[in-house]
């Protein structure tokens, strides 16, 4: 995937725009990162951005103080970062927002939401790369919108000297854009953009096609960097949700599933601080099997804030044995600084209790039954996704494609979805969330 990359984006003088598409784990990130840090490097005094939803998965995913661009970067030059960072200026600086490197060269690490946009747009880039770009729904105001600041003017130096071509004149260093996602959903701007060479708001032919290139990256190609028998799970995981399966493994858009109950012009994006929530509650949807080789145990964290909307904060489910998950839970209920855990008892009743004891003996813990099926114990919580009242934090993609596939006909069981409603139920009292049992209780917590 790399070298494919690297070709397009160096030697093919047509292509403005490219967009990685594949499954999960398929390397991406990292093939993106070495480019840009290739071209800001070639090329001194130029300004690249890279870009996500929001800048704080962008700093926390990607950097520059951790996750991928470090981790590239010290894998490429090691021992250059360390020794740039004892420079004034140099490095990480700015609240950890640029990388500014020896020749110059920066890169602006920012979110793309309404709250941070105007920082984005203030500059004039040589390369731009939006990382999960099926997360930004809208493509008129933020997509375009960069396109317009496409404008960089560097030119490239080999050895400390300009690189001229065939007339002796300096060779620039063409602005490119870079996008990347799992493929989601056939309406999506990306994919008509990219694969179907439609403009997104029109529906019309491209006047220039040429300008885009979509590259697809075969989650297979990365297998020396995945974990042993990651895709085999990857794989037995989606088995029983075509799109699902589609959007994680093949790396292929679907057509949007129009009888899901939760519909994904619903969702909103955005970041929020944990001390303007006036609750948190960790939600667990244990798994029906003892073990690894059962289903996910769903847990995810939500919160509302003081005048009733509701966030939903993050998506720690994971398949493992009972006392793992309880582990995995109480870490959530520290991290989140959480009021207390709910938890649904029909699979296993006291060992639910017995599991979180064991890992916190006095973690506030209340139980919930299940008397009613899944779909109608979800519709409440739907109704107030589609009135605007529930915002994500970004970084919950495979709870976002597990709740947009769900609809009455679904054959396995949301786990995701399952600990969510758990949680909104909880935090906005429907269904008699209030109903339930507990017998450890913290100080200044409302009663259950």
């Amino acid at each position: 995937m790399q070298s494919s990359l690297f070709a397009i984006a160096w030697n093919d003088p047509e292509v403005q725009n490219i967009l990685l598409a594949g499954g999960s784990r398929g390397g991406k990130s990292a093939g993106i990162v070495a480019l840009i840090i290739n071209r800001a490097l070639a090329a001194p005094n130029t300004k690249h951005g890279i870009f996500r939803l929001t800048l704080t998965n962008c700093n926390k995913q990607l950097g520059p103080a951790r996750g991928t661009f470090p981790e590239v970067l010290d894998m490429m030059f090691p021992g250059y970062r360390k020794e740039l960072e004892k420079k004034p200026d140099f490095g990480t600086f700015k609240s950890d927002s640029i990388f500014r490197f020896h020749n110059g060269s920066e890169i602006l690490f920012e979110g793309l939401d309404k709250t941070r946009i105007d920082n984005v747009l203030g500059g004039e880039y040589s390369t731009v790369w939006v990382n999960e770009c099926n997360q930004i729904k809208d493509y008129e105001d933020v997509i375009l919108q960069l396109a317009s600041r496409m404008n960089g003017r560097g030119f490239l130096e080999s050895n400390g000297k300009p690189v001229k071509d065939a007339q002796g004149n300096p060779v620039p260093l063409r602005p490119l854009t870079i996008f990347d996602c799992n493929p989601a959903f056939e309406d999506d701007w990306e994919c008509q953009l990219f694969r179907d060479h439609k403009d997104p708001l029109s529906g019309q032919p491209l006047d220039y096609p040429e300008w885009y290139k979509l590259l697809k990256v075969p989650t297979e190609d990365n297998a020396a960097n995945q974990a042993a028998n990651y895709q085999l799970g990857l794989k037995a995981r989606y088995k029983h949700s075509s799109k699902q399966m589609a959007r994680f493994v093949l790396g292929e858009w679907s057509a949007n599933n129009p009888m899901a109950l939760f519909k994904r012009e619903w969702f909103k994006w955005g970041d929020v601080k944990k001390s303007d929530l006036v609750k948190i509650v960790v939600a667990v949807d244990p798994s029906g099997n003892q073990g690894n080789k059962g289903d996910y145990t769903g847990i995810v964290v939500a919160g509302i804030d003081a005048s009733g909307h509701v966030w939903v904060l993050e998506d720690a489910s994971l398949k493992a044995t009972p006392e793992v998950w309880a582990e995995k839970a109480v870490a959530m209920y520290d991290d989140w600084q959480a009021d207390y855990i709910v938890a649904e008892k029909n699979f296993g009743g006291e060992m639910v209790r017995t599991v979180i004891n064991g890992v916190r003996r006095n973690a506030p813990l209340k139980l919930v039954n299940a008397t009613r099926a899944k779909i109608v114990r979800a519709e409440p919580v739907a109704i107030q996704y589609s009135n605007g009242n529930v915002t994500h934090l970004d970084g919950l993609k495979e709870l976002e494609a597990q709740m947009m596939d769900y609809d009455e006909n679904a054959k396995k069981s949301p786990d995701r979805m399952d600990a969510l409603v758990w949680a909104l139920t909880e935090l906005l009292r429907l269904n008699g969330g209030a109903s339930g049992e507990t017998r450890l209780v913290r100080h200044g917590l409302p009663s259950f």
